[in-house]
């Protein structure tokens, strides 16, 4: 038997335009319901699955992508694997239209899944009749098709709208402060990329995580029927499962500011290095470091120095980011041997 308990339920919001959302919505960093945001689309209208499936054959331009596939057992639970040393999935490198194919004339229970393909770059004229003005200009859509499949609690360095196109969707979300009891699995092997929780809503384990007991008295839940929207905030993890036979999700991730890297978890790793062996004393000191120039948790941490002057403590300009990055591998290849690598100015 499954495991039950009772979340919050998350606000829900009607007719949002986009002064709504930037000044009632997004400020508060709370998740919310967008009923019916995008009730208008084409897509939605659609009478069911094989109508859809055809419209976006239609608009397919055969460019391919990575099915994945859930291995027996998984009943649509896309995780790791049981040894954390891989993923409980293979992938198969297909079209959209053969995919779309495979999920019509294979049902399975163990989870067939087009994972976040960018619309523009395998249908690109599908945006031009499915517009949606809750975001930035320039944000790409993704897609995200299969049928009875779970995606595992994990949070994004973005924030995130998903608007359900087809089938339903239950999504429960914990706020990043839930991060302990939540109970990361290694980055190396997660599926997407992303930091991936460990933790079963559905058979949990409170011996191994005892502290996810805390995190879901703190947990949300918001269930989507097609037309409707859900705004994650930064940072919120998020457990997402599709709960009809076929189902399409389409959302949007952006930040305001994008990071002068890409790689976000990187420095984590380069900290660890530098600090972990360092007696608690220390460590904290250092700590302390990092709140105060990298979050600048005591204002503008140079804000007493003429700004020509602050230099790196005073942040990154981002006209010095190459030179930056260079000094990083300097730095980082001597520690291993390694010669400079070349100057980009020269």
């Amino acid at each position: 038997m499954a495991y039950t308990f009772q979340p919050a339920k998350v606000d829900t919001y009607e007719n949002v335009d986009l002064t709504q959302f930037n000044t009632l919505i997004r400020p508060k960093a709370e998740p919310a319901i967008l009923r019916g945001a995008i009730a208008h689309w084409p897509a939605v209208k659609d009478a069911d699955a094989k109508a859809l499936f055809k419209r976006l054959t239609a608009l397919d331009n055969g460019k391919t992508q990575a099915t994945l596939i859930g291995a027996t057992g998984t009943g649509g639970a896309f995780h790791y694997a049981a040894n954390l040393r891989g993923r409980n999935y293979t992938e198969i490198t297909e079209t959209l239209s053969a995919a779309l194919t495979r999920l019509l004339e294979n049902p399975t229970t163990d989870g067939t899944y087009i994972q976040s393909i960018p619309i523009p770059e395998h249908m690109p004229n599908f945006m031009g009749n499915h517009p949606f003005n809750l975001v930035p200009d320039g944000v790409p859509a993704r897609a995200w098709i299969g049928n009875q499949t779970t995606v595992q609690t994990h949070f994004d360095a973005s924030e995130n709208i998903a608007c359900v196109v087809l089938g339903t969707r239950e999504v429960t979300l914990f706020p990043p402060e839930e991060l302990p009891g939540l109970y990361p699995g290694p980055l190396e092997t997660a599926p997407g990329g992303v930091v991936v929780s460990l933790t079963s809503l559905d058979t949990p384990d409170f011996e191994a995580h005892p502290r996810f007991k805390d995190a879901l008295k703190n947990a949300r839940r918001a269930t989507l029927a097609p037309g409707d929207a859900l705004y994650i905030p930064f940072g919120w993890w998020h457990h997402v499962r599709a709960t009809s036979p076929l189902n399409m999700l389409v959302n949007y991730w952006w930040t305001d500011k994008p990071a002068l890297l890409d790689d976000l978890y990187s420095p984590i790793v380069h900290a660890m290095l530098c600090y972990q062996q360092l007696n608690p004393q220390q460590a904290k000191i250092w700590q302390s470091m990092f709140t105060h120039f990298v979050f600048k948790q005591n204002g503008e941490p140079m804000a007493h120095i003429p700004s020509e002057l602050r230099g790196l403590l005073g942040g990154v300009p981002e006209k010095y980011r190459d030179r930056t990055i260079y000094g990083l591998l300097k730095t980082l290849g001597q520690a291993i041997g390694l010669a400079p690598p070349p100057d980009p100015k020269k």
